[in-house]
């Protein structure tokens, strides 16, 4: 059975040669990869929330106002660390709802660990 012909990186000017089945080189798949997820990113609702000037600012009064992870407290712990402004309802659901993104009664502080874990949930 005939193979196919090694063939170049589909990056401009690279020349490693790459597997069979393959477009790119190790290297320049992380590139690919990450520049695919940045422009999925820039087109998503969610991205101009979290990049806007309000949303800092929201962010900042919101973490002065409740200086503690919310789940951490209900433990008894206080946890002012590795701080996270987090979405009570979900923003993609929120904003189906018609809610505002920066509306203070969907906000709840949580550390990252407590946020992964809800995120995880599917809370």
């Amino acid at each position: 059975m005939p193979y196919a012909s090694a063939k170049e990186c589909g990056r401009g000017g690279c020349h490693r040669i790459v597997p069979h089945g393959t477009r790119y080189c190790p290297e320049h798949t992380k590139v690919k990869n990450s520049s695919d997820y940045q422009i999925y990113r820039q087109n998503s609702p969610h991205a101009k929330v979290y990049k806007s000037k309000a949303w800092a600012n929201t962010r900042l009064y919101h973490l002065h106002e409740h200086p503690f992870c919310k789940d951490c407290l209900a433990l008894g712990i206080e946890n002012a660390k590795d701080l996270e402004v987090d979405h009570e309802i979900p923003l993609k659901i929120w904003l189906a709802q018609g809610g505002d993104p920066l509306d203070p009664t969907n906000l709840t502080t949580r550390c990252v660990s407590c946020h992964a874990k809800k995120t995880r949930r599917g809370e």
